[in-house]
């Protein structure tokens, strides 16, 4: 025996699930490309002067160099944004930068001559929390949106 009033209540519940997951998708590619901007942002660009340093008999030597104009950016350039997956009943986010030095500039690093620290500048970290407090204002306008699809104002 057919029940059509079931079938029509698992198909309606079938494809608002397939609604809800494309929303979550769209909203979580729109907040991971928002990361990569601001992780680009934040991230900083190395200014380099006309100081050399290199090792020569086991000994750090530093002097002036000819004049540099040089500016970096490497870093900055790097990010990308690999995408949304889902696991488990969570969706992640990852965006990436494979710069060798990034953790180093991320969290600090001891100086070359060994006679220091260098702080690190933080710069992803400070990207998650500025997401964090931007969260609501992503997700809120999309998510009323969303509704208004089904009638809701």
């Amino acid at each position: 025996m057919f029940e059509f009033d079931e079938f029509l209540e698992f198909a309606n519940n079938f494809h608002k699930s397939l609604r809800d997951e494309l929303f979550i998708e769209s909203v979580m590619n729109e907040l991971g490309n928002v990361m990569l901007l601001t992780a680009k942002e934040y991230t900083p660009v190395g200014q380099y002067d006309n100081t050399v340093f290199f090792v020569a008999g086991g000994k750090l030597l530093v002097f002036e160099g000819p004049p540099n104009n040089r500016q970096g950016g490497e870093l900055r350039r790097n990010w990308n944004f690999e995408g949304v997956t889902r696991e488990g009943d969570a969706y992640v986010v990852t965006i990436s930068n494979n710069t060798e030095y990034a953790s180093w500039v991320e969290n600090g690093h001891r100086k070359a001559d060994r006679t220091g620290w260098v702080e690190g500048k933080f710069f992803l970290k400070i990207t998650m929390e500025e997401i964090m407090e931007r969260l609501p204002h992503i997700v809120g306008p999309a998510y009323k949106k969303y509704l208004e699809g089904f009638g809701f104002s």
